[in-house]
């Protein structure tokens, strides 16, 4: 679980829900603040927008990645070093290929790819070769997920301009009101003025879809890209150090220097 995302929405979520709520005790309650047209032409039009923009699978992706921002790591790059390590001195023993075959117990494996390298290194396969398949699959993976981050940034860039839109709307519906006859019973100024706190609601979602939940979605699922990207790199060295069948204590130092000082792996044996 990502607490810093949950506490993030629910911190956001607390400050705007009591701010509607303080501001909107004499005017009728939160409930002025919910337009179902607004809230379709916003979203809607950013959703719709970015379909135009992007294929439609980079736009599902991208919505489907917003429960991906609570999702916590599975393992640390500690757990991979850790990993790495445990097989420096089976590589050693030119003893790879029953690594791989090891229970969870005793190899866990958390990053999936030692395990393929494992196998490609037992297999007699070229370092040279292990080293374009790594960098290969690490420089499509980025260019597939960077996808999902930069959907996600475009509907933010575009939920403004679609509540600007909804304002318009709003505005030219209630200034042609203005022109019909008046309805007897209703008065003109309060009916003016409620129809323009609707048309204002449009530009309040646009700003509030946009800097509340595309774009720091978007920024956050580029953040956990850029993590990657130090995972793989980690894992390519991890990798070509197991071909070289280094020490076990050069593999802990060498691999240690990708983490915060505070988090690298001390192998207690």
């Amino acid at each position: 679980m990502n607490l810093g995302a949950l506490i993030g929405l629910i911190l956001g979520l607390g400050i705007l829900g009591g701010a509607a709520v303080t501001g909107s005790a004499d005017t009728g309650g939160v409930s002025s603040l919910w337009d179902a047209t607004s809230m379709a032409i916003v979203v809607g039009g950013a959703i719709a927008a970015t379909c135009i923009a992007y294929p439609l699978p980079d736009v599902i992706s991208a919505i489907s990645g917003f429960p991906k921002v609570f999702k916590g790591a599975d393992f640390t790059l500690k757990d991979v070093v850790q990993d790495y390590v445990g097989l420096a001195e089976s590589a050693r023993k030119g003893e790879l290929g029953k690594a791989k075959e090891e229970t969870p117990e005793h190899m866990p494996f958390r990053l999936g790819g030692i395990k393929d390298t494992c196998g490609w290194i037992s297999d007699g396969m070229g370092k040279e070769d292990i080293r374009m398949m790594l960098e290969n699959k690490e420089q499509y993976r980025a260019l597939r997920e960077i996808k999902a981050a930069n959907a996600l940034a475009k509907m933010g860039e575009y939920a403004p301009s679609f509540g600007m839109i909804g304002t318009l709307f709003g505005l030219i519906f209630m200034l042609a009101g203005m022109a019909l006859p008046p309805v007897p019973g209703v008065d003109p100024t309060a009916a003016l003025i409620s129809n323009m706190a609707i048309a204002l609601i449009t530009t309040l979602y646009g700003a509030l879809f946009a800097f509340f939940f595309f774009l720091p979605f978007s920024d956050h699922l580029k953040y956990v890209n850029d993590e990657k990207k130090v995972e793989s790199a980690l894992h390519l060295e991890g990798a070509m150090l197991l071909f070289d069948k280094v020490h076990p204590l050069i593999m802990t130092e060498r691999l240690n220097a990708f983490l915060p000082r505070k988090e690298r792996f001390v192998d207690d044996v």
